[in-house]
């Protein structure tokens, strides 16, 4: 991402944390980072956008960050897994957007809506996967179920905090976290032992088949165009990554962990260059997709 862009996305977060969603104006961003109006409609549409780009800015790097605690590691390790999940929290922390994210979850902007729903299914899909990692193949078809019960357990027991009035500083997700993975060891030991599913996976893909096929056919049009642009500049690094993440991407044939490499590589090789932004989303996205596929998210049985 370029500095000027990153300084109104930055300027823009604290404008929204002091005044609010609602009553932030694009002028008011304007006057934070010192910029015009065409500059700012340069980089967003609309004053949503903006505010969509600061959270889908600690996604990326909450995705990030998750990778880089898995690669290399035993993919069973639930402290592993308890560390994967806490990094959300942390990074949210740390760009204080937990206002932010409550103003957005509580909006009645379609738009919005939408980001929530994506957000929350995406989050659901990638815990299932690690579910299915963490407690072995037997463990399927009440991954999804487990996956819910999860999320929903920290969010309840986070929202009984915050309405019991305990200062917010006192409460350690580093705490709540393997607490609640504790909690569902019993709870997927009892589903599979009972063979009891309520969801089984065919919901979570009913609600995420189309949003991931979508985002596999930009991702691919885009990876083509960065192709073209790379054999044009004879860039041959880039067009032998790019080559292969295209072939894996219509076939399948490497695993997650070796795509995992492949991306972290392809974004090292290009972290300084014009490329550099753009090549980190695409690998993200490419990692997402690539570890629902290796789960079988996007199969049709139960």
């Amino acid at each position: 991402m370029n500095e000027r862009k990153l300084k109104v996305i930055l300027a823009a977060q604290q404008v929204f944390q002091e005044k609010g969603i609602i009553a932030t104006s694009v002028q008011d961003i304007l006057t934070a980072a010192g910029i015009s109006k065409g500059t700012f409609y340069n980089y967003f549409t609309s004053k949503n956008e903006c505010l969509l780009a600061i959270l889908e800015m600690a996604n990326e790097e909450s995705i990030t960050r998750r990778r880089k605690l898995l690669l290399g590691q035993d993919r069973t390790d639930k402290t592993i897994l308890a560390l994967q999940i806490v990094t959300r929290a942390h990074v949210d922390r740390e760009r204080n957007l937990l206002p932010i994210y409550e103003a957005v979850f509580f909006s009645k902007d379609d738009e919005m809506r939408t980001f929530v729903r994506k957000q929350y299914l995406s989050e659901i899909s990638w815990l299932s996967g690690r579910l299915l990692e963490v407690y072995g193949p037997e463990s399927g078809p009440y991954r999804v179920d487990g996956a819910v019960m999860l999320v929903g357990m920290m969010q309840h027991i986070h929202h009984f905090v915050k309405i019991g009035g305990r200062e917010k500083n006192t409460f350690n997700y580093d705490q709540l976290v393997p607490f609640t993975i504790r909690r569902l060891d019993d709870i997927m030991a009892g589903m599979i032992a009972g063979e009891d599913k309520l969801l089984g996976k065919a919901l979570l893909e009913k609600l995420t088949y189309t949003d991931n096929e979508d985002i596999k056919d930009v991702i691919m049009k885009e990876l083509r165009l960065m192709l073209t642009r790379f054999e044009k500049n004879r860039e041959e690094k880039g067009i032998e990554f790019v080559s292969f993440l295209l072939e894996e991407l219509v076939t399948g044939n490497c695993g997650p962990t070796i795509l995992e490499s492949v991306t972290i590589s392809f974004e090292a090789h290009y972290s300084s260059t014009m490329y550099a932004e753009e090549i980190s989303k695409l690998c993200g996205q490419i990692n997402i997709l690539a570890n629902l596929r290796s789960k079988g998210a996007l199969n049709t049985d139960n």
